[in-house]
């Protein structure tokens, strides 16, 4: 069999604000990210000429691409991006930037203001599952499924010790 090396780019469908999207991303990432590129429209294209057909854009170190391909496909939540972040501050600004304009959801997941949704994980929470406790995991899981809105550090550990 044949080794294939390769890499996963996602690429996000937006009807025309590929653009903004990207740089409210980096924005929310604390600028860590950038615009790699971006590509005009085509005379060709159904795209007005002022958007952009593609921008790829990196994000902590991912690449993207934000295609602005018009209304007919929208997000949903069969698809969302995890995002797994150390200690409750970190988990507070990045879920307060994303959130902003878009809607909590439940068990940590929000949908941001373009409809794509997230998960914001603290590495807390897989620290947790990795000690093997059936008992804590159930009790953590109960915890995780009763959450609306972003997730308390706290509030899980305290769930998992039974507290």
């Amino acid at each position: 069999m044949t080794h294939i090396t390769a890499s996963i780019v996602p690429n996000l469908w937006f009807d025309r604000e590929a653009e903004q999207a990207a740089q409210h991303y980096i924005a929310a990432f604390g600028g860590n990210g950038r615009v790699v590129n971006t590509i005009a429209s085509h005379p060709d294209s159904p795209s007005p000429q002022d958007v952009p057909v593609v921008v790829e854009f990196e994000l902590a170190g991912q690449r993207f691409v934000g295609i602005n391909g018009g209304p007919q496909f929208t997000f949903n939540e069969a698809v969302s991006l995890e995002v797994r972040v150390t200690g409750q501050e970190q988990l507070d600004r990045l879920w307060a930037a994303l959130v902003d304009g878009g809607e909590e959801l439940p068990c940590g997941w929000l949908k941001d203001k373009y409809g794509l949704a997230w998960q914001i994980t603290p590495t807390e929470y897989y620290d947790l599952l990795a000690k093997g406790d059936s008992e804590g995991d159930a009790r953590l899981m109960s915890a995780v499924l009763k959450t609306v809105g972003k997730f308390d550090i706290a509030e899980l550990q305290a769930a998992y010790r039974g507290a």
